[in-house]
């Protein structure tokens, strides 16, 4: 879980289309600060994202590139 600060424009680098179709690589969105949306957000390798599609996961940093916003 992010566990502050501003959110962070990110771009998914793992297909996540077995979680929700909508997180294919390459979609971009901005993680979500002090926020946990599974059982797997409490972790810290893990980090709330909202997906510029609408889809919103949990999913681990080591997934995520990070952009300059």
């Amino acid at each position: 879980m992010q566990l502050g600060g501003e959110p962070i424009r990110v771009k998914l680098t793992e297909d996540l289309t077995k979680y929700d179709r909508r997180c294919k690589v390459g979609e971009l969105g901005w993680t979500i600060p002090m926020t946990k949306l599974s059982v797997w957000g409490s972790l810290d390798r893990f980090v709330a994202v909202r997906f510029d599609n609408g889809a919103e996961l949990d999913v681990l940093w080591k997934g995520l590139e990070e952009l300059e916003s």
